[in-house]
């Protein structure tokens, strides 16, 4: 025991002395031509028009008015200018649970420019089992919590991938899901190996509780005990990417979003830029359904989580980076193109597993989410202050 015990401590301070390195290498500008997204935007569209006809549709606002869990406040440090938590109770911990890690964020000022959904201020946080691997049968893959600001709780929903059929059907999204993007009606999801896949908003479907998942007989739909599932419509693929993290910013014109790479050495932290169609709602595309990048570097930051941009006065854009340090503080990384080689580093101003950013320009904020479990904020600095 006391063998395996120091080899557990020793991999630890390895890995941390690993994660504490400070970058001290400039940005390298690349060839964004490299990486294009290949879309199927509306793949699911005809499933998705089955399971209308066979389930309830809710709004966003309904899941909303049905939120079961509180977020009580976290008490973090004074550079959080907002910051809570999740429930932990008798029966129910979602702050220390084991089998579900919280990874992206966004929030309802990316889904509109006024920073309201359907008149609610509201913010998203994706979760992935922790507990089973992809290849599990039993894998309950992502579910994403709404969070209302105006009462402070939350509802959890399954996202789902629809199977078609004789009986339209539906299964576990079984990804990482390490960002998120809301845009319109549409969530867009990191799949860390594939892309991104996109959840319509627009159908959200009650399903009976129970412990299965899909069509289960006698038309009763169950989702693992959740009463909400939200199902795939599309997907970009690209390959020779790694997509760990994404986030808007609605500081361009027109607006972009940006994907990135977890890189535990540094060696492939590179950040690239696509512009989105404010209409369609989707990347903007050069020919069919292919979405070329604009912009593409490397950033070479060990345990980059996520990253945010906005443009400046002087109309450079300002790129934030979340790296994470073991057990340790994150730190958070600033750099403005064409006026500093290297990225300033602000050291532990994040908490311990900082994760993926959103900026919201509401409040000039960018959120973040922790999640290592029995310290699990989602919380709020301003941008401004670095």
């Amino acid at each position: 025991m006391q063998k395996l015990l120091f080899a557990l401590l020793a991999g630890y301070y390895l890995l941390t002395a690993q994660d504490q390195q400070v970058n001290a290498v400039p940005v390298e500008e690349l060839d964004p031509s490299s990486l294009k997204l290949e879309g199927k935007p509306g793949y699911y569209s005809d499933i998705i028009t089955k399971l209308d006809d066979a389930l309830p549709i809710v709004s966003v606002a309904t899941v909303l008015n049905n939120t079961n869990h509180q977020n009580p406040p976290f008490d973090g440090p004074d550079n959080f200018v907002e910051a809570f938590t999740w429930e932990k109770r008798d029966g129910y911990n979602d702050v220390g649970t084991l089998l579900w890690y919280p990874q992206g964020t966004t929030t309802s000022s990316d889904a509109y420019d006024d920073g309201l959904y359907e008149g609610n201020d509201i913010i998203l946080i994706s979760w992935y089992d922790h507990l089973r691997p992809t290849s599990s049968a039993g894998n309950k893959g992502v579910r994403i919590s709404f969070i209302d600001k105006s009462t402070m709780s939350y509802r959890n929903a399954l996202l789902v991938v629809p199977d078609d059929g004789e009986i339209p059907s539906f299964h576990t999204t079984k990804i990482h899901a390490g960002g998120i993007m809301w845009y319109g009606y549409n969530l867009y999801v990191v799949d860390t190996k594939k892309g991104i896949r996109i959840f319509d908003l627009r159908h959200i479907y009650e399903v009976s509780i129970g412990d299965g998942i899909g069509h289960v007989g006698a038309g009763r739909f169950e989702a693992y005990n959740y009463r909400y599932v939200i199902p795939q419509s599309g997907h970009y693929l690209a390959d020779g990417f790694r997509f760990s993290f994404m986030s808007l910013d609605r500081t361009t014109t027109p607006d972009t979003f940006l994907v990135g790479e977890y890189d535990s050495t540094g060696a492939s932290s590179r950040v690239a830029r696509f512009q989105i169609d404010s209409e369609t709602r989707l990347p903007v595309h050069s020919s069919g359904t292919t979405s070329p990048a604009i912009e593409m570097f490397n950033s070479f930051l060990t345990s980059t989580q996520g990253v945010a941009s906005i443009t400046t006065p002087n109309n450079r854009s300002k790129y934030y980076f979340s790296c994470s340090r073991a057990l340790g503080f994150g730190h958070l990384f600033t750099w403005v193109a064409g006026e500093q080689d290297e990225p300033t580093e602000h050291a532990d101003v994040l908490w311990r597993g900082a994760e993926d950013l959103s900026y919201r320009k509401q409040g000039d904020q960018l959120w973040v989410n922790g999640e290592h479990p029995g310290n699990r904020p989602v919380y709020a600095l301003k941008a401004g202050d670095y």
